[in-house]
């Protein structure tokens, strides 16, 4: 009897879960991006949401590509042949190992990505028969990335009540601005800066100057036009302020640290699921027999979109010279090119390859150290595997992300122009692999990341559920966000108390004058 009373309770346990409905917003235009929205729509559907996964296409290559396991409701819209085009922009950033970010940029950059997110709304506007048969589905919740603000329109067209916004980088300063959260310039690194939390004056008015251009310019285009009442305009940062949540692909014990709103939940590293590579992620004998050819063995990767291949001909060489001073050390190279490497000739302890297990050689013990461009997704992958890590950022984020690890004392930072200088990296090459206070450093990271107090999946599982089920939150919306410059850093009190001081010390002077003018007359008569 007690059994059965047992089982009971589990099954009305189980019934009481409410499954949602939800609609995952996630056009290709970038391999991480779709990376991380594939893992959350992972996340929902395996949690027993019905989750729908509608990638637009931006970029024909990334439709070789599945980034679900889990969700098969998947839907794709082709691209227009304007949207195409920009697309295959997108692709050629060949020029960014010899070009660096300039602040001048942000006015060119802003007026990309509105490009981008305009004509993706129009491709939804001209396709609504899809959208039609989405609307039937009847979604409670829609999640979506803030450079696609085209997602609000979409989202009024399906008539979907609740939505919360998911960024598959760290910070995000004009969504987190319109929320009503924390943008500090004086001690929060933009995310195009190149500084430390720790700024000089000169990195301090620097990084205001980048987060004014971006106020100024925006990211988005101020309003859409609705589908059904083009008269009907949604004003983006309006709109974005009724999110339930804001979703950030930054760690609280790994980025640094800053005053948030309840709004803003962190969620870093959700896409590294530990458990499942130490039960599956095993290595083929291929790359087994190569981790066991000398005692230490370092990664090289510079990422997805920024290939080696078209790494200038000086930096290869200097790279490569520096890998063969270490010849006890065995270096694989993430190296895309079918050319004959002869920048590489005579060079017996580097192993080539066009694509890498990069996770399974990060959890893997004889793995040694990591060199990488410093993608927040292998930032925070060689975070969680605690594997002492060379940072060589080459453009947008990559030299935040850079900071952001450096401050835990497990990784080094050089520029990509050193790269050439193989003396240079031969030191850092040395340095990564032979000092064990940057191994233990990493870590003890990677112990942080590992036992902190609440997962980062339980965290986006249930802020989810929370609010596909109550949708808008007031109550968590901070008066601070509808307040002026002036309020907001007490300038007003400030200009106050300054009047009230001047008043009193000025008084105080001319009584003090009166004073002593009466006794300097007093004393002259006497």
């Amino acid at each position: 009897m007690k059994g059965f009373s047992l089982y009971l309770y589990y099954l009305l346990l189980i019934s009481s879960t409410t499954s949602y409905n939800i609609l995952v917003f996630c056009p290709l235009f970038g391999h991480s991006h779709s990376t991380f929205f594939g893992r959350l729509a992972d996340i929902l559907t395996e949690a027993g949401h019905n989750v729908t996964l509608f990638s637009p296409t931006i970029i024909d290559e990334f439709r070789n590509y599945s980034y679900t396991k889990l969700t098969k409701d998947v839907a794709y819209l082709d691209p227009s042949p304007e949207l195409k085009a920009i697309g295959d922009l997108i692709a050629g950033n060949k020029r960014w190992w010899n070009q660096e970010f300039s602040v001048f940029e942000i006015p060119q950059t802003t007026r990309f990505f509105k490009s981008i997110t305009r004509e993706q709304n129009n491709v939804l506007a001209n396709n609504l028969a899809l959208l039609d048969g989405l609307k039937q589905k009847k979604f409670d919740l829609i999640l979506f990335e803030s450079v696609f603000t085209c997602a609000l329109p979409l989202m009024e067209y399906l008539e979907i009540k609740s939505f919360a916004v998911a960024q598959s980088i760290a910070y995000e300063p004009i969504t987190l601005g319109a929320l009503g959260d924390t943008v500090m310039t004086s001690h929060i690194p933009n995310l195009m800066a190149q500084s430390s939390d720790k700024m000089s004056l000169c990195e301090r008015m620097l990084n205001t100057l980048i987060q004014a251009m971006l106020n100024v310019y925006g990211m988005t285009p101020e309003y859409y036009q609705s589908y059904t009442n083009p008269e009907k305009k949604i004003y983006t940062l309006e709109k974005l302020s009724e999110a339930s949540f804001i979703f950030m692909n930054s760690n609280p014990f790994l980025d640094f640290p800053r005053a948030t709103i309840t709004k803003n939940i962190q969620i870093g590293g959700i896409s590294v699921n530990l458990d499942t590579l130490k039960s599956s992620g095993k290595l083929t004998e291929e790359w087994d027999q190569i981790l066991n050819l000398r005692e230490k063995t370092l990664l090289v990767s510079f990422g997805s979109v920024i290939l080696s291949q078209d790494m200038p001909f000086a930096y290869k060489v200097g790279l490569t010279n520096a890998m063969k001073q270490l010849n006890d050390v065995t270096f694989i190279w993430k190296y895309e090119g079918d050319d004959k490497k002869e920048f590489a000739n005579g060079i017996k302890n580097i192993h080539f390859s066009k694509w890498v297990p990069q996770r399974e050689l990060l959890a893997d013990p004889r793995l040694s150290a990591f060199m990488t461009h410093g993608g927040l997704g292998s930032v925070n992958e060689v975070s969680y595997f605690g594997k002492p890590t060379i940072m060589c950022p080459l453009s947008g984020d990559q030299m935040r992300n850079a900071k952001m690890l450096e401050r835990h004392n497990g990784s080094i930072e050089f520029s990509k122009y050193d790269l050439h200088n193989e003396k240079v990296v031969a030191n850092a090459f040395r340095k990564i692999l032979y000092d064990e206070s940057y191994t233990l450093s990493a870590k003890r990271l990677s112990e942080h990341l590992q036992f902190q107090p609440v997962k980062p999946k339980e965290l986006f599982l249930k802020h989810v559920e929370f609010a596909a089920r109550f949708g808008k939150l007031p109550s968590l919306d901070p008066y601070s966000r509808q307040m002026g410059f002036i309020q907001y850093f007490l300038i007003d009190i400030a200009f106050i108390v300054l009047t009230v001081v001047l008043t009193i010390v000025s008084v105080l002077y001319f009584v003090l004058k009166f004073v002593a003018s009466c006794l300097k007359a007093k004393i002259k008569t006497d």
